[in-house]
Parts: structure tokens; C-alpha cells; sequence
């Protein structure tokens, strides 16, 4: 018989690539999931509609237009959102009991509009660690080929670049001009394992993108890397820097004490009582 003190939790992923990328998506969501686990009964919902009602936390990942929401209203536990993107359809929102913020800039958007709002985000850091190897890659971006991550805004520094990701549909200008420029281009999705090679392995990771990338700045930073976030207008990932500048801490101590996948699992948690 479950421990009253014990919660069973839904963790869905309604995502028709999720079953794809599955294998190879290690951060601090995952983690924190993972952590919840060794307390609770965690069930693991990938690409599908959740089956069955018997859960106490529904807990889903997605933007504000979820296609899950659609099904929501099926469910009697408690339900939460870990929030993509910077929401657009807040009545959707209201059919929540929490939803987790990943940055400063969200959660005081959705808090205005007098919804349960909880700070929660962070990476692993026992995965993405620093170590003193030699560094022969200049400057390392990690993010998919689209408009918004522009790549294109950073191919002029040519061979000493690496970018690695996926090339969307929307994407192939980007990638068309780091190929031209001699950017050294990857394409495909990598494992975690491959990819915290590439933060050890480099000396500086920049961000271009106008949104997004938010995963990619605590990662860095957990490897003891102080990204170039060099696009004003991507208020979320400058968030993450500016309290970075005000900590007077190194970027691992200041990941390891305000955005470990520990304290991400603490707050998830919080979100719910």
C-alpha cells in the first residue's frame, strides 16, 4: 500500500519526435524527474495521451497551446505545466494548479495574470561538470538551424566556430551560411555524453538566438563556462546573466546553488502544496 506522504505522478511528454529524442535528452527537467522517483511513483509518458486517471499530479511539458489541453479536463489530480515558452494562451493556463517558469521575465507574466506561478528550472550538475582538459574549440553553439537561433549572425567567425544541431525546415539559410563561412557544422541530434564533450572542449559557447536557449546558458555555465549571451532582446537567457553578474560567485557556483536539477526537484514539488 502507498506511503500517504508518497505521491503517484504522471510525467507526459506529448511530443510526436519525443519516443526519438528520448535516448538521448539528459537535462535538468529529466533530472529532477528522476530525483522526484526515488520518493514518489513516477510514471513515464511519452508521446502519448496520459491512459489512465489514477495519478494525484499530472505533470505535462509543452507551451501555452499544448495539444494536451485538449484532453486536460479528463483528469482529476492535481496538474502542472513546465512551461516552454513565453505563454500566449493564458486561459489555457488557468486550467492549471501550477505552472513551472523557467525565468524571471515568464513567471512575472503569468503571476500577473493572477495564475499559480512557481519558479523552477535548472540543469544537471552532476552531468555537466568542468574538467582541465586542453581546449581546442574557440567558440561552441549548440541549438537547432531556425530563424530565431541565428547562426547566421555568427558564421563570420568561420572555422574557429562549432555549431552542432538539428536543420528545421525554416533553418537552411543558417545553416547555408555557416557552411559558406567554414563554420565547423554538425547536424543531427547528439547524445548528452557528445554534446558535454563539446562544452569541455570549449573555450567560450556564444548565444545569437532572440529566444530560447535557456538550457543551453546553465549548461554552459555548470561546465564553468560564462557564455556570450550577445542578443539584448532574448530577455530570458540575459535574465539568467544578469543574476549571474549580481551573485559575485563562479558560473558552477552559481548554478550548483540556484539551479541544480536539486533545487529544480524541491520546487516542483513546492509548486504543488
Amino acid at each position: 500500500m502507498r506511503n500517504k506522504s508518497n505521491l503517484s505522478i504522471a510525467f507526459v511528454w506529448y511530443f510526436d519526435k519525443a519516443d526519438k529524442v528520448y535516448d538521448n535528452w539528459r537535462d535538468g527537467l529529466r533530472s529532477a524527474i528522476e530525483l522526484l522517483e526515488k520518493k514518489h511513483q513516477v510514471e513515464w509518458v511519452i508521446g502519448q495521451i496520459l491512459p489512465e486517471d489514477k495519478f494525484d499530479v499530472i505533470l505535462f511539458w509543452d507551451d501555452s497551446n499544448s495539444k494536451f489541453f485538449d484532453h486536460i479536463d479528463k483528469y482529476k489530480g492535481k496538474k502542472g505545466l513546465f512551461l516552454t515558452t513565453t505563454p500566449t494562451n493564458f486561459n489555457n493556463l488557468r486550467k492549471l494548479d501550477v505552472v513551472y517558469c523557467e525565468s524571471e521575465p515568464v513567471y512575472e507574466m503569468v503571476r500577473a495574470q493572477g495564475i499559480h506561478a512557481v519558479r523552477a528550472f535548472g540543469t544537471d550538475t552532476d552531468f555537466y561538470t568542468p574538467d582541465e582538459r586542453d581546449k581546442d574549440i574557440e567558440y561552441f553553439y549548440p541549438a537547432t538551424f531556425s530563424p530565431w537561433k541565428l547562426q547566421r549572425n555568427i558564421a563570420h567567425l568561420g572555422k574557429d566556430l562549432t555549431c552542432i544541431g538539428t536543420v528545421q525546415p525554416d533553418g537552411y539559410e543558417d545553416w547555408n551560411e555557416c557552411v559558406y563561412k567554414g563554420v565547423n557544422v554538425k547536424v543531427g541530434y547528439f547524445p548528452a555524453e557528445q554534446i558535454l564533450e563539446y562544452y569541455r572542449r570549449s573555450k567560450r559557447v556564444v548565444i545569437p538566438a532572440i529566444h530560447g536557449s535557456e538550457r543551453t546558458v546553465l549548461e554552459a555555465m555548470s561546465c564553468g563556462i560564462k557564455p556570450d549571451v550577445i542578443n539584448p532582446l532574448n530577455i530570458k537567457t540575459m535574465s539568467y546573466m544578469i543574476e549571474f553578474e549580481k551573485s559575485g560567485l563562479t558560473p558552477r557556483e552559481f548554478v550548483v546553488k540556484n539551479y541544480s536539477h536539486h533545487k529544480y526537484a524541491e520546487d516542483i514539488l513546492r509548486g504543488l502544496k
